[in-house]
């Protein structure tokens, strides 16, 4: 297998001329990648402008490579002993098998020469590449390599996995509290359930008591009974007469 005839070049050639994809569209594509974004094949799948399935048909008809995405051949889990797993997250590639010294790898579409050269070199194995789909490998990688690449224990900054061991902490207390029921004999000791003491005796009101000693009328009747002295006599005016 040559793999120095892979590219994204040709690939987005002959996406133009079947006509499944609009020429600026393609080199939008192109240039997301080339400036550190995501790779040629994410960017057409995640935009919608080609689907994901279509993409990799062309890649197998053109480069005449098998298609084997992981839902047909599980990766074995000692394919990626020893690899770069940051460096196969960032490109979409899954290490399948390894037969001796050659290791095959599932491309998400389609991976340039040069990348698959790179993991030739640091492992010192035959590179044999097969066909998967974009969002198959994403999917795959995200649940097997992405938690031991980005796992970070308590006290490396992540607030999440400190709230986790106080809510822990809370159940393991909680589950140890005993719940003690009120004795109904103490809380009438208390007077709580009894209320006031029955000996008190209760105030009663009479409202016809009360309307008698704050009725104005009664109290002008009982002051016209008293016998009350002359008033004083009143000077006029005139010189020493008094009337």
């Amino acid at each position: 297998m040559n793999n120095q005839r892979l590219g994204y070049q040709r690939l987005s050639e002959a996406l133009i001329e079947r006509g499944l994809v609009e020429a600026q569209a393609v080199q939008d594509a192109l240039g997301i990648g080339s400036h550190g974004g995501v790779p040629f094949p994410e960017a057409l799948v995640s935009a919608n402008l080609v689907s994901d399935w279509e993409l990799s048909n062309v890649v197998c008809q053109l480069y005449g490579l098998p298609f084997l995405p992981v839902e047909i051949c599980e990766p074995h889990p000692d394919a990626a002993k020893g690899l770069d797993l940051e460096f196969l997250l960032e490109n979409g590639i899954v290490p399948l098998s390894r037969h001796g010294q050659v290791l095959t790898l599932c491309m998400p579409a389609i991976v340039p020469a040069e990348i698959l050269g790179c993991i030739a070199a640091e492992s010192d194995l035959f590179v044999l590449p097969v066909v998967g789909t974009v969002n198959s490998n994403r999917r795959w990688l995200q649940n097997n390599y992405a938690p031991a690449a980005t796992m970070s224990a308590p006290g490396s900054g992540d607030d999440s996995d400190w709230g986790s061991l106080f809510d822990e902490a809370d159940a393991a207390v909680l589950s140890e509290l005993e719940v003690i029921e009120p004795d109904p004999d103490d809380m009438d000791d208390m007077g709580i359930l009894g209320g006031m003491d029955d000996d008190i005796p209760a105030l009663d009101f009479d409202a016809a008591d009360i309307e008698a000693t704050s009725s104005p009328k009664e109290t002008s009747k009982s002051t016209a009974s008293l016998d009350l002295p002359p008033p004083p006599p009143r000077n006029t005016g005139d010189d020493d007469t008094i009337v």
